[in-house]
């Protein structure tokens, strides 16, 4: 749902932090290496590896807007000086 959001409005790297990212993908992850570690059943496995793949979404949008945020403002900039 948030996902979808943010596509919505493109607003993404204004709500966001990149370390804010960083840190949830790295709990994540963790998470991730300790079911598979300790063997855990397989459903909490999936579960994991869902996860992670949404963070990879969430980040890969944040850096998507990020860069289409920072050239539109470069064109505006550049625009206004003409």
């Amino acid at each position: 749902s948030q996902i979808y959001v943010a596509c919505q409005n493109g607003r993404v790297d204004q709500a966001l932090s990149l370390g804010f990212l960083l840190c949830w993908i790295a709990g994540d992850l963790t998470n991730f290496i300790g079911c598979y570690l300790t063997n855990q059943l397989p459903i909490q496995i999936v579960t994991a590896i869902c996860y992670v793949n949404m963070d990879i979404i969430m980040i890969s949008q944040f850096v998507y807007y990020k860069l289409k945020n920072q050239k539109t403002t470069k064109c505006k900039i550049f625009f206004q000086q003409l």
